[in-house]
Formats: C-alpha cells, structure tokens, sequence
C-alpha cells in the first residue's frame, strides 16, 4: 500500500495565505485547530481554479487540458484512483470525505463550476449556477467544517457567490488583462463600467438570499466574506483601481471584527 504524504504543520495555512489572500483573512477567526482543514480546501479551490489558468488551458487544445485536470480531481472525489496519495492537498480532501465532515457532491460541484467554466460559452443563468456551484460550494464546504446546521447551505452558497461577484468587480481589470473570459456572454462585450455595474447588481441579488442568516459563535466565519462582498460590491471602482485591487486596512479590520462577533 503506498503511504500517504503528511503535510508539515501550517503548511497549508502558509500556502492559503500565499494564493488567496482574501478568502484566508476570511478564515482568519476561524477556532485554530479548524485553520489548517479550512485552509486546505481553499487550496483545493485554487487547484480547480488554477486548471483552468495554466497555459495549456488556453492554448489551441482549447478547454481539454483543463478538462483533463478538473476530471483527476472528480475521480479522487469519487474514490476511483488511488494515485492522490502524494499529493497532499488531495489527501485533506479525501480525509474530509472519508470521515464525513463534506458531502462529496459539495466537491462535485465545485468541479462542475470549474468545468463550464473551462467550456466557455455561459448565458446569465449558467453563470449564475457557475459561482453558486464554485464559490458557493467552497462556502458550503466551509461551512460544513465549521459544523454550520444543514439549512444554512443556501445562504452559504449565496454568501459565496455574492464574494465572487464583489472580487471580480475589484479585480476585474487585472482579470481581463489576463484574458480571462469570466463573465456571461453578451456582459464582457460591454465596456469595463458595464461590467461592473453587471456585477454589482449580481452581487446585491446574492447578498439578499444570504441576508438573513446568522450562525452561533465559532461558525460564523463561514459568513465573513459577506463583509469583502459589501464592500467590493459598493466601493468605488477608480479606489480599486488606483491600489491595483489591494486590500486596505479597512478591509482587514471589518472581517476581523465580524469573525470575532
């Protein structure tokens, strides 16, 4: 039996911090023996999403590559390979599912997002099932280790979602410059005020379905990224885009105080 690589301690919390600086200060308040597990699935999120970034991804092979990658990691959501071991990322995964704190199909979903994604070609609707399946299912995930009741999945869902809409309207200059089609077809053919005002109104029907919801102590981070939506989703573009997207210290000191509340 082939043995099963150990992550050193921390290194997922370092590595989350590293690529998604956002969703990690989201977890900051997280109860400290949870950080390391909520960290590694914002790296199997970036795992999924970097499939569809890397060159390969975009060159003449179209979304195969991508395909090809985000299909590895259904299988190892299935059980159906035993080849994750060395992988380490893929272990927390699978320790996740093998003791039933997330439902596979919470995974499974994020892997669907990420293959329309990669297929291109999204109406407003699909687009809109893409970041309740992707972002939105990291949030459910979260919240699952977070030990959130299961009534709360919708409105994770739509906390999740809302915080993509408000991250691509912050960023949605470097986005495109990275030729990243992440909008519906029809939205990225109009101007960059266009598209933000695109988002912003997604994003506001996302903070109404999530509104509402509350959490006891200790789980109510998994609701913190509502606080980065807001204010993405309201904040002036030309702030953006004069920082390059960079958080301020407002930013940092609204998701702390809503972690600790």
């Amino acid at each position: 039996m082939t043995n099963q690589r150990a992550p050193e301690a921390g290194r997922f919390t370092k590595e989350a911090r590293a690529v998604d600086p956002d969703r990690f200060l989201c977890i900051a308040a997280a109860p400290a023996a949870l950080r390391e597990t909520l960290s590694a699935l914002i790296l199997f999120n970036h795992e999924l999403v970097r499939a569809t970034e890397l060159p390969s991804a975009r060159s003449g092979a179209g979304p195969i590559a991508a395909l090809i990658r985000l299909q590895w990691w259904r299988e190892v959501v299935g059980n159906e390979r035993d080849d994750w071991r060395n992988q380490a990322v893929a272990v927390a995964v699978r320790a996740l599912l093998d003791n039933g704190t997330v439902p596979p199909d919470t995974l499974l979903s994020m892997i669907a997002a990420r293959e329309a994604e990669a297929e291109g070609g999204l109406g407003e609707a699909d687009w809109q099932s893409v970041l309740l399946g992707g972002a939105g299912g990291l949030q459910r995930a979260i919240g699952a280790v977070l030990g959130a009741p299961e009534h709360a999945s919708d409105g994770l869902a739509a906390t999740g979602a809302a915080f993509a809409c408000g991250a691509l309207r912050r960023y949605l200059p470097a986005l495109l410059a990275a030729d990243r089609p992440l909008l519906p077809e029809g939205v990225s053919e109009r101007d960059l005020p266009g598209q933000r005002a695109f988002l912003a109104e997604q994003g506001e029907r996302f903070l109404a379905e999530a509104s509402g919801l509350a959490l006891p102590r200790g789980q109510g981070c998994a609701l913190t990224p509502l606080v980065l939506a807001r204010r993405d989703l309201r904040g002036d573009p030309a702030r953006f885009d004069r920082s390059g997207g960079a958080r301020g210290l407002g930013d940092r000191l609204a998701v702390i105080a809503a972690g600790l509340r």
